[in-house]
């Protein structure tokens, strides 16, 4: 079983690579210690080949299979949640009433108690009185809260119809049922809590989260940062995020982490802008309790992003707000040519879907209430292997979305041909759309030329010259031939030019969506009509 030094080892090095002399100071041991911690480590991720720690100049983590690692964690986050819940809803705990509640070992307590102590150094600290036990010593909200945000992660039996029913009505629009019952069961938990007094002192704290003040805020720093952003949108999203987040406030677990380190990296500024605009709110009211972190993904959120082509639109659905916010950066950043939207409710996720026309449906895990089948499933984190299939269903929207923007019918050609020179044939096409203002001489002659040069590409029975160009988005020219080209000893029955922008991802995309298609199926010389219409209907069709 790993102690809560190596653990932190670990999460260190989840984060990025660390030399052996950072680690040591990080946590306050020796070399020889930290390179005994890495060979248990190693020794412990080799059982199931989840990972492993190379010390070649710094120490990096190979993660080979990231579910196992993401259980791992879990299962030493569990152990945490199990133990801060027993010493919450108790005054004092020994180390032996700990043992005989949470079934786990005197080591495993001692060690999980440092683990929280370790990485909770702004929250809270587990103290110990001579004679009396362990207790939880809160510096950020309160024991109900921690206590509420245990329950809703790790559920307890209760009857959750009849303490649903409980509940004030007027805050119950900015929490799911999942927290409001496990609030109102760490109410009944804490001997100390009081109904009365606890909802009246949240009731003060929405009445001072005003969104015109927030906005306000904002425009005051932004005038450091030259990041565009939708002021009016962000004011909105942060005053709920902080009525939802101040009636029922959230811990970022050990398998954010990761994400948000790297959010830090690729998003620094709106990180920073985050941290000053939680300083202004908490000069202005230092009661309202605010995480930087959260406010940084509602900056990345509003961000604005100018794009000239339609987006693959996105609908997801998940309960908790920050696993969504992580996941939907995670997927922006990997997938192009996306509007996400995320809901959190699944009436709302409904509502959404019958009255909003969304091409990929996501929801996180599985729910019974759930009256549209999603096309793809999360659990938890997305992984990479979920992110490869939805880059998939995006890459296949996107091209059908956006067909007639890359090929408009004034790209379109039926081409009477009296030769079955390809090259010849080329030549006069080319003309054709230069001399209709579609295409510049330039690129038709690199066209051209890299024809005549040997890079051809033929993928069933269809040329596709193709070239590189600053362009903002992918272009295409189809040629229907009345009779076949020879090319390579090979009947060519359609032209399909190719001009893309190699500096932008989707190019990729669309040669890999291009072969699919034209793999799949033969372009007809008989069967329809040769026009416009049909080409789309062939590209669109799988």
């Amino acid at each position: 079983m790993l102690n809560a030094r190596q653990v932190q080892i670990l999460l260190l090095l989840w984060n990025q690579d660390h030399s052996g002399e950072y680690l040591s100071k990080e946590v306050n041991s020796s070399r020889r210690t930290i390179i005994r911690d890495i060979s248990a480590l190693n020794q412990e991720l080799s059982i199931k080949n989840t990972a492993v720690i190379n010390s070649e100049g710094k120490y990096s983590l190979e993660i080979h299979n990231y579910s196992q690692f993401q259980e791992l964690i879990t299962q030493f986050e569990n152990q945490e949640r199990n133990i801060l819940y027993y010493l919450l809803i108790n005054d004092f705990l020994s180390i032996d009433e700990l043992m005989d509640k949470s079934f786990l070992s005197k080591t495993d307590i001692t060690n999980s108690i440092d683990r929280i102590n370790q990485r909770n150094k702004d929250i809270l600290e587990i103290k110990s009185k001579v004679g009396l036990g362990y207790f939880v010593d809160l510096y950020f909200a309160t024991k109900v809260d921690l206590l509420a945000y245990l329950i809703s992660v790790i559920p307890k039996d209760t009857d959750s119809n009849t303490l649903k029913d409980t509940f004030p009505k007027d805050l119950r629009e900015y929490l799911t049922d999942n927290q409001s019952t496990a609030q109102l069961q760490a109410i009944s938990l804490i001997s100390s809590a009081n109904f009365d007094d606890f909802y009246n002192h949240k009731r003060d704290l929405l009445r001072n989260i005003k969104e015109s003040t927030i906005e306000n805020q904002i425009e005051l720093v932004s005038k450091n940062f030259s990041i565009k952003l939708s002021k009016k949108r962000l004011a909105q999203n942060i005053a709920t995020h902080l009525k939802r987040y101040n009636l029922f406030p959230t811990f970022i677990s050990n398998l954010l982490l990761k994400q948000m380190s790297d959010l830090k990296q690729k998003e620094p500024f709106a990180f920073e802008m985050a941290q000053n605009l939680q300083a202004e709110i908490e000069k202005n009211d230092p009661s309202i309790l605010i995480n930087s972190d959260f406010l940084a993904l509602y900056i990345i959120n509003c961000m604005e992003i100018k794009t000239s082509i339609k987006p693959v639109k996105i609908l997801m659905y998940t309960a908790q707000r920050s696993i969504a916010y992580i996941n939907e950066n995670l997927i922006t950043d990997a997938v192009g040519n996306i509007s996400m939207t995320s809901i959190f409710n699944i009436d709302e996720f409904n509502k959404q879907v019958t009255n909003e026309s969304y091409d990929i449906l996501v929801t996180n895990g599985f729910n019974d209430g759930l009256k549209h089948a999603p096309d793809v499933v999360i659990n938890g984190l997305i992984d990479e292997a979920t992110i490869s299939r939805l880059k998939k269903l995006v890459s296949d929207n996107y091209f059908h979305n956006n067909l007639t923007q890359m090929l408009p019918k004034e790209n379109y050609l039926f081409y009477e041909n009296r030769s079955d020179n390809y090259f010849k044939v080329l030549k006069n096409v080319l003309k054709y759309f230069i001399d209709e203002g579609q295409l510049d001489q330039k690129m038709s002659v690199k066209l051209l030329n890299r024809e005549e040069e040997g890079n051809q590409l033929m993928i069933n029975h269809v040329a596709l010259p193709h070239a590189v160009n600053e362009t903002d988005f992918s272009r295409m020219f189809a040629v229907d031939l009345k009779t076949p080209l020879k090319l390579n000893k090979t009947d060519i029955y359609l032209i399909l030019i190719v001009i893309v922008n190699d500096k932008n991802d989707d190019y990729k995309q669309l040669f890999n969506y291009l072969y699919k298609i034209l793999n799949k199926k033969q372009v007809s010389q008989t069967d329809i009509e040769k026009n416009y219409t049909n080409i789309l209907k062939y590209f669109r069709t799988e």
